[in-house]
């Protein structure tokens, strides 16, 4: 969901807490605040139509929206701007790839002049919000008369090759002719890019490609190069996606079966889908695209996932990322070319901060690049959601999990901060081990009980109970050691 949030510091701070329950200091009726615009409007309206009859406008059971899950756009967008007049970039900047490389984010992303010369350039940044440009750009120029590559230099995917040790760089280019393909350039810092002499390494030779191929992404495995890219037909605005591997990033082959994306008829990405973003995260590849119904309307951003590369689910919660409500914003009439970071946060935090960095159009086609970050959850966090789905706000949960002869592990959970214990109890009634004693915040742990005593001897199999105490709560779960 877009919101634009201008609470961001608050929500970054809530972020770091996320893996136990949220306190809002502002809820009920002021839970409107961390609500997008549209919806909090709502909401008051509803509040103050309850107040009006006399009802208690605090039985609202509306919950505020939850932060996880949600992209939030940065305040502050863009954060990439156009340049000044006579610069490469003085009418549009869009179009990026990001990575984090020895200490900072790069950027690589189209500059276009008013004389709709379209060049590529980099900058940099600490925090991805905050960018400064390199003094030499353009640092991959329109090639000289007769070039493939002559008239159109556009839509790039940057990875550094740990292995080689340089930057791989895959390209859109076009002649004057109108004829498109896909080159290679290589770098060893970023900045200074060579061309490959056997440019271009791909070209449209599949049907549904139409005129051209662009919006690519390219992952390195341990299978060889993989692509995803978009067809685009210039007359009618028809796009897919497909799918290419290779060994070596140069010599490309097409799957047979393209395209692997197509559009959804009758929703929001019903007539075209285009610029892919793939990573691979725990075995799941996630795909960011843009997606519009109409050859004239706006463009939104969403996401589906995959199992091996081909076969796409597309997200429930889609579209994520909208387009502005009014005309006069800097993303008013497309969002594309998402570029995503996966988390953890980087901050020693133990949630997940997703990052986005796309591109926005306004109605006078002026692009620039803004910023969007999503709150997940870690794998121990998901595991432990899944444990206990039902938290309650008063309510102590434990869960004991018989995994061996020998072992046990314990989850529980305390909605207080303080003091909480958790001990072990045979069929009699009698503490045998005092597995924690100690305080706590508010959430979900686990502990693991040896099936030894306090005094270290092995304790017999048979009927224990595991006891959580915690304010002037106590719970009791059963369980039982076998033999």
């Amino acid at each position: 969901m877009k919101t634009t949030v201008k609470t961001l510091i608050l929500i970054l701070m809530v972020a770091v807490t996320i893996s136990s329950p949220v306190a809002f200091s502002c809820h009920g009726k002021l839970k409107w605040r961390f609500m997008p615009r549209e919806e909090a409007l709502k909401y008051l309206a509803m509040v103050e139509a309850r107040e009006r009859e006399g009802g208690a406008a605090g039985t609202l059971d509306e919950p505020p929206p939850n932060l996880l899950d949600q992209w939030f756009t940065y305040y502050a967008n863009p954060v990439l701007r156009v340049g000044p007049a006579g610069a490469f970039d003085d009418k549009s900047a869009d179009c990026q790839s990001i990575g984090w490389y020895d200490g900072q984010y790069m950027m690589w992303y189209i500059g276009t002049s008013w004389d709709f010369r379209c060049e590529m350039g980099v900058a940099t940044s600490p925090d991805g919000l905050n960018w400064t440009k390199y003094e030499g750009n353009p640092v991959l120029r329109i090639a000289e008369d007769g070039a493939w590559d002559d008239s159109i230099l556009i839509c790039q995917a940057v990875l550094f090759d740990e292995q080689e040790q340089f930057y791989k760089m895959w390209y859109v280019g076009a002649n004057k002719k109108g004829a498109f393909g896909i080159g290679y350039a290589t770098s060893p810092d970023g900045f200074h890019w060579t061309k490959y002499a056997g440019n271009p390494v791909m070209t449209v030779t599949q049907l549904w490609e139409y005129s051209d191929m662009e919006g690519q992404t390219v992952l390195k495995t341990p299978e060889g190069y993989k692509m995803w890219y978009g067809s685009y037909d210039i007359e009618t605005e028809k796009c897919n996606i497909g799918y290419a591997w290779s060994p070596d990033g140069i010599n490309w082959t097409k799957y047979p079966w393209n395209p692997v994306f197509t559009t959804n008829p009758g929703h929001w990405d019903g007539y075209s889908v285009d610029t892919p973003d793939v990573q691979y995260k725990d075995g799941v590849y996630h795909m960011w695209y843009k997606g519009w119904n109409d050859p004239n309307g706006v463009g939104w951003i969403g996401h589906a996932t995959s199992t091996d590369g081909i076969s796409w689910v597309r997200d429930p919660k889609n579209p994520l990322i909208f387009t502005a409500p009014t005309r006069s914003e800097w993303d008013s009439y497309e969002v594309y070319r998402p570029r995503v970071s996966l988390g953890p946060d980087g901050q020693g935090g133990k949630s997940m901060l997703n990052k986005m960095w796309f591109s926005g159009r306004n109605y006078s086609l002026r692009a620039r690049v803004g910023y969007a970050i999503q709150f997940g959850k870690t794998p121990l966090e998901e595991q432990a959601q899944n444990r206990f789905p039902h938290l309650v706000q008063n309510r102590l949960q434990a869960d004991p999990v018989v995994l061996s002869r020998r072992r046990t592990n314990i989850g529980y959970f305390t909605p207080w901060a303080g003091r909480v214990t958790v001990d072990i109890l045979d069929v009699a009634g009698q503490k045998v081990r005092t597995l924690v004693d100690a305080y706590a915040l508010p959430g979900i742990y686990e502990v693991d009980w040896d099936h030894r005593a306090n005094d270290g001897r092995p304790v017999p199999p048979g009927v224990y109970y595991v006891e959580v105490r915690a304010k002037t709560r106590l719970l009791t779960k059963e369980f039982v050691i076998e033999r």
